[in-house]
């Protein structure tokens, strides 16, 4: 019998020990009439309380897996067997189900599952869709912002055009990609249709790109903070992560350079354009040092680029792609921060044999983007109508940036800084001293106010501990600043108990040795 305890997990002792028996009877590892030691001999082998053994046998009897008997101790009892006979009459009844109601989730799970940390987007996603509270946390547009005009008219398109809707191209429709082609090109990215990838979303951009490229112990280099999704796609890998500081000119080049001479990493995820979730844009002295680097070292180069079209002040340097000559930079887009979330669409531009590859793994999963969102795409980004909705977000949602900071500037307590991004979805918040993000967050989500944690945009959760990201564009703009009145409401008992302990600490006499 090989029993081994995790105290580090949620799952409380007494289920760990009674699961891992009960899998060693079902699996006829434990055979029957295995006679089990006393709950004080299991306990002190263990190194736990007798309690705890005493609740794992019980649980045990209950489904059927244990029986004891005077004289001969506690033994197993295999599933679908006869009780050995305990000395009552019988009922007539059928001995109860042996089985758990359900399988030993934990102990079927893979090592892939294993290595997932468990922070819970839904949870956010779920609060967005709650009436009665201010979201910052998600990271979506506003229902006032999603465009009519893309939707007008699709009923009609979709019954005259029905052969449409039975099936698309694992890497999207050929009539959109060109599309795509057209508008990458206002970016500085010039490619053909081959080189284009629909994506049910730019995430799965980084998923595929992880299954792709990466095998267990390799290393990947990130910006730290860096987009959650990607540092839990990696980790999932098996992949060894290493972060590279950022700056209000974006990632440091210097520190990336010594870990790519050290470690020769398989790839290089960033953000250079409004990063998520620090805002910061990275400048064209480092964008061109970048590029020399990945050129030099042979690594590819992840560009994640969903905001760089929603800037409210000058428009932003063409992504990484644009200047790309050899082919190193992998770029990703979205639809889902500029036409709706909903539509889940976006897509890849990288080499062609790249492309064909990743079709291959990507049949593997959803075959192909909805045929109906690609179409709405199609119509909507080939319009001028496009240009229209982006020139109207980018005010509305500057609109919002301003209100969200003029909101801090009134309400925030001393201690509490953050930025001025120049474009995209967030603000980025340093908490006072002493005031940690994992606690304020459950505060303030009880007083009707959600924000998301600095905690998982870093490798080590204690380094976001004392940041918060606020999405300004979902809330609706009356209630922008009531909810930064709150939230700033929510920090304040921190501070007043932080100072307290400072003045305890500080009144408290040594003794002299």
């Amino acid at each position: 019998m090989n029993i081994h305890i995790d105290k580090s997990k949620k799952i409380p002792l007494y289920r760990q020990i009674a699961e891992q028996i009960q899998a060693q009877i079902v699996s006829g590892e434990i055979p029957e009439g295995f006679r089990f030691p006393s709950e004080r001999q299991l306990a002190d082998a263990l190194g736990v309380n007798r309690t705890t053994i005493l609740n794992a046998y019980k649980e045990l009897k209950a489904d059927g897996l244990m029986d004891s008997h005077v004289g001969r101790g506690t033994t197993a009892v295999r599933p679908g067997s006869s009780r050995p006979d305990s000395g009552r009459p019988d009922s007539g009844r059928p001995d109860r189900r042996p089985y758990p109601r359900e399988p030993m989730w934990e102990y079927l799970f893979s090592d892939y599952l294993k290595h997932h940390d468990n922070f819970d987007v839904n949870k956010y996603l779920e609060i967005a869709n709650q009436k009665d509270v201010i979201s910052f946390a998600a990271g979506i547009a506003s229902v006032d912002t999603i465009p009519a005009q893309a939707f007008e008219g699709i009923e009609d398109q979709l019954i005259t055009g029905r052969e449409r809707l039975l099936v698309s191209p694992v890497t999207g429709f050929y009539s959109l990609r060109k599309v795509i082609c057209s508008y990458m090109q206002k970016r500085s990215c010039f490619c053909q249709p081959s080189e284009i990838m629909v994506l049910s979303g730019s995430q799965q951009g980084i998923d595929l790109i992880t299954r792709a490229f990466i095998n267990p112990g390799d290393v990947v280099i990130i910006e730290e903070p860096s987009f959650f999704p990607a540092i839990q796609a990696f980790r999932l890998a098996g992949a060894k992560i290493m972060a590279v500081p950022m700056d209000g000119d974006g990632m440091n080049v210097e520190i990336l350079e010594q870990l790519l001479a050290r470690y020769q990493p398989k790839l290089i995820y960033t953000m250079p354009v409004f990063h998520n979730p620090c805002g910061v844009s990275m400048s064209m002295d480092r964008r061109i040092r970048l590029l020399e680097l990945a050129g030099r070292y042979g690594i590819p180069i992840l560009e994640d680029d969903p905001y760089s079209e929603l800037y409210y002040e000058a428009q932003p340097m063409s992504p990484l792609k644009s200047m790309d000559q050899d082919g190193h930079v992998i770029y990703l887009s979205t639809c889902s921060k500029t036409i709706s979330p909903g539509l889940r669409l976006g897509w890849m531009c990288a080499s062609r044999k790249l492309i064909s590859r990743l079709s291959g793994i990507r049949q593997l999963t959803d075959l192909h983007s909805s045929c109906i969102s690609q179409q709405i795409v199609e119509r909507f980004m080939g319009s001028r109508d496009m240009e229209h909705h982006l020139a109207f977000i980018r005010r509305e949602y500057r609109e919002r940036r301003d209100i969200m900071i003029e909101a801090l500037n009134r309400y925030a307590p001393p201690g509490l800084s953050w930025n001025r991004p120049e474009g995209g979805y967030y603000l980025w918040c340093r908490l006072p001293e002493g005031v940690p993000a994992s606690e304020l967050t459950a505060k303030a989500a009880a007083e009707g106010v959600a924000v998301l944690p600095g905690v998982p945009t870093y490798l080590s959760p204690q380094k976001g501990d004392g940041h918060i990201r606020l999405n300004y564009t979902y809330p609706p703009k009356d209630r922008i600043a009531g909810g930064i009145e709150i939230l700033c409401s929510a920090i304040r008992p921190f501070i007043a108990a932080q100072k307290e302990e400072e003045a305890v600490t500080a009144g408290e006499i040594n003794p002299i040795l």
